[in-house]
């Protein structure tokens, strides 16, 4: 599901969308609002256990059930086949290229320079100031046209999943996940992907989970507002030298004492408990723990829980979806009027999938969403030489804006969110140039 602006809120009543030529040109066609598909057959690894699970939905009919079983079957002797590969030969195989190749930097204009983007900040204070929001989550796209060998052992459509293997690599992420649309009528090594969403999301939208002693369920959201930039180290300096523990300790209180960052949580917070109210359970929202600091690869952010039961017997999970939806910490408070000055600031431009949200919806009534940030959109750029291949790619990044931000502050925070999504281009850009 993709950005907010094209959503109905309550009352049924979404924002305006700009339609202007200038908005139309700078919104690419070939992302749709929403894309959907019926997962029918599954294979699941339990990261934790390292089992692997065959899933399969089929009708009571016999002849489907036979097909279905013969698939996984077949599927369960492939798996038992590579299990026997050893994992250092797969590692080594997958990772070697993008070690060795030169990492060329490539050039990412943002869609609103610099400073158009500072002033669409002192636009969200007067807002802020007027009495219209208090919070207001200005986004940018960091946009760039790539051009690559085409690989001979590779379909176009495989490109992107090179991507995002190096990006879960670079940066691992608990709502990390990869989807892939395209044409697969078309039996051509030319057949165009319309839409690959390479993702290491943080940050957990929705989830609703049976409660193993209830009937009901519980409903999770985790926003996160807050981010600093974590400390690498030096060159030949370990992450785990004591050093680098307590500078990254330091690093973390930072976070934790700033005025500014605890304000943006507590009103993202705030919001959600007032959206799972409209939902769960009368008095079951809660908020298990506030303002904690978690730690990824680049960052360390503030990320605070919060909980409602549900009763699956009267709503279910497109309910939750329907109540939360667009997530709080990519809008603002309150939300749908920040929603229409943010279409404003952002000139109309759809956010595309970047600020939406990925995931699943189960047959049993479980589900979990991510918020898509970390992540790169691909989508193919038409091309007449049979030789290479072009992408056009859009990493979407921004930040909250309160009464307390500061405009160099933040530019420089979009930046930071998004360099490790750039370093993984550039370093998939060079693996793709060194293998031809």
């Amino acid at each position: 599901i993709t950005q907010c602006s094209l959503f109905a809120l309550e009352g049924g009543h979404g924002c305006k969308v700009n339609d202007s030529d200038a908005s139309r040109e700078r919104t690419n066609p070939n992302v749709p609002t929403a894309a959907f598909f019926f997962a029918d057959r599954s294979l699941l690894l339990d990261h934790h256990t390292g089992d692997w699970y065959i899933v399969g939905v089929a009708t009571n009919e016999e002849e489907v059930i036979d097909d279905m079983l013969e698939w996984m079957k077949g599927t369960q002797a492939q798996i038992e086949a590579i299990g026997e590969l050893s994992s250092s030969t797969i590692s080594s195989s997958s990772t070697a290229n993008s070690k060795t190749a030169n990492n060329d930097a490539i050039e990412f204009v943002p869609n609103r320079p610099k400073d158009q983007y500072q002033m669409d900040i002192a636009r969200s204070h007067e807002e802020i100031r007027n009495g219209e929001s208090y919070e207001l989550c200005v986004t940018n796209q960091l946009e760039a046209e790539i051009t690559l060998p085409k690989r001979s052992d590779k379909k176009l459509h495989e490109s992107p999943f090179d991507l995002y293997k190096i990006l879960r690599s670079n940066n691992p992420a608990p709502f990390s996940a990869f989807m892939n649309f395209y044409n697969k009528d078309v039996d051509s090594s030319d057949a165009l992907a319309s839409l690959s969403i390479c993702c290491s999301s943080p940050e957990r939208f929705l989830s609703v989970k049976q409660d193993p002693q209830h009937e009901n369920f519980v409903v999770e959201s985790k926003p996160i507002k807050g981010t600093i930039a974590r400390y690498i180290g030096a060159d030949g300096e370990s992450e785990s030298s004591d050093m680098v523990k307590t500078i990254n300790e330091r690093i973390m209180q930072e976070l934790r004492d700033s005025t500014k960052d605890q304000a943006e949580n507590l009103m993202i917070v705030d919001l959600l408990r007032n959206d799972l109210g409209r939902v769960c359970e009368v008095g079951s929202v809660h908020v298990p723990y506030l303002m904690n600091i978690e730690s990824y690869a680049t960052v360390h952010q503030m990320v605070s829980t919060v909980r409602g039961n549900l009763d699956g017997k009267t709503s279910n999970a497109i309910d939750v979806i329907e109540a939360c939806f667009p997530g709080g910490s990519m809008t603002g408070a309150p939300k749908q009027r920040t929603m229409e000055i943010l279409n404003e600031i952002e000139e109309g431009v759809s956010r595309g999938p970047y600020s939406g949200c990925l995931g699943y919806i189960s047959l049993n009534g479980c589900m979990d969403m991510n918020i898509i940030i970390r992540s790169a959109i691909l989508t193919p750029i038409p091309n007449t030489d049979d030789d290479m291949e072009r992408w056009k790619t859009s990493i979407g990044c921004g930040g909250a804006i309160t009464a307390l931000s500061d405009s160099n502050d933040e530019y420089d925070e979009m930046l930071l969110k998004s360099r490790i999504v750039r370093h993984s281009i550039s370093q998939w850009a060079a693996q793709q140039r060194s293998s031809t």
